[in-house]
C-alpha cells in the first residue's frame, strides 16, 4: 500500500491571474483564483516536482520539489508579488484538539504589511506577536465561540485589519491567512479549516 501526505495549495500572489498546480507534469489544482486555499488531496509520500502556471498556460511561474512525509498534511502557499513569488510551505500539525476548543494559528502573507500581532478587539488578549511576511504561528488553542479579531502593526500598534464575528467551532483548526495589500486596502483574510 503507497504511503501518502495531504496537500493542498493556495493562491496569495495579489498581482497574478489564476493558476495551474502541476504535480509531476500533471494539473493537480486547476484554475486557481487569488485568495482561494484549495482542498487537501492526497499525493504519495515521495519527491515531487511542482509547477505553478497562469491558468491555460505551460510557462512556469514557480517550480519547486515538494518531499512531502507519509501521514503528514501540508499547505504550500504561493506568496510574495510576480516578481518575487516563492512557494511558502507550512506543516499542518494542530495536534489533538479538545471538543470545545479551536487551535488557531495566523499566516502573513501580505506582501508590503509589516511585522504584526493578532489580538481579540476591545482589550482582549494578544494572540500572537512580531508574525513577518512569509510566516506562520504556532497553533494556539482558544475556547470555542465568536470572536472580534484585531491585526495590528506590530511596532505602532496600529490597526490594519479587523476581522469581527469570527466563528470558531469546538474540535477543529483553522488557519487564518492575510492576504491582500496593506498600501491599497485589499488586505483581507482567508478563514481555513486544517487537517488534523
Amino acid at each position: 500500500m503507497v504511503e501518502t501526505a495531504s496537500v493542498r495549495v493556495g493562491h496569495c500572489c495579489p498581482d497574478a491571474p489564476n493558476v495551474d498546480v502541476h504535480v509531476d507534469g500533471d494539473v493537480a489544482f486547476e484554475d486557481v483564483p487569488f485568495e482561494q486555499i484549495s482542498e487537501y488531496a492526497e499525493l504519495p509520500a515521495e519527491s515531487h516536482e511542482i509547477a505553478v502556471t497562469p491558468h491555460g498556460s505551460d510557462d512556469a511561474v514557480l517550480e519547486l520539489t515538494l518531499d512531502p512525509e507519509a501521514d503528514a498534511a501540508y499547505s504550500a502557499l504561493a506568496t510574495g508579488l510576480l516578481d518575487d513569488i516563492e512557494c511558502t510551505v507550512l506543516d499542518d500539525a494542530p495536534g489533538d484538539v479538545a471538543a470545545d476548543e479551536t487551535h488557531v494559528r495566523f499566516v502573513h502573507a501580505s506582501p508590503d504589511a509589516p511585522a504584526v500581532n493578532v489580538r481579540v478587539a476591545d482589550g482582549g488578549p494578544t494572540l500572537c506577536e512580531g508574525v513577518e511576511f512569509r510566516a506562520a504561528t504556532d497553533y494556539v488553542p482558544v475556547d470555542a465561540g465568536s470572536y472580534d479579531l484585531e491585526v495590528v502593526a506590530a511596532e505602532s500598534g496600529d490597526v490594519a485589519l479587523s476581522l469581527p464575528d469570527v466563528e470558531l467551532d469546538g474540535g477543529t483548526a483553522v488557519s487564518a491567512v492575510a492576504v491582500g495589500e496593506l498600501g491599497d486596502d485589499s488586505l483581507g483574510a482567508v478563514l481555513a479549516n486544517d487537517a488534523r
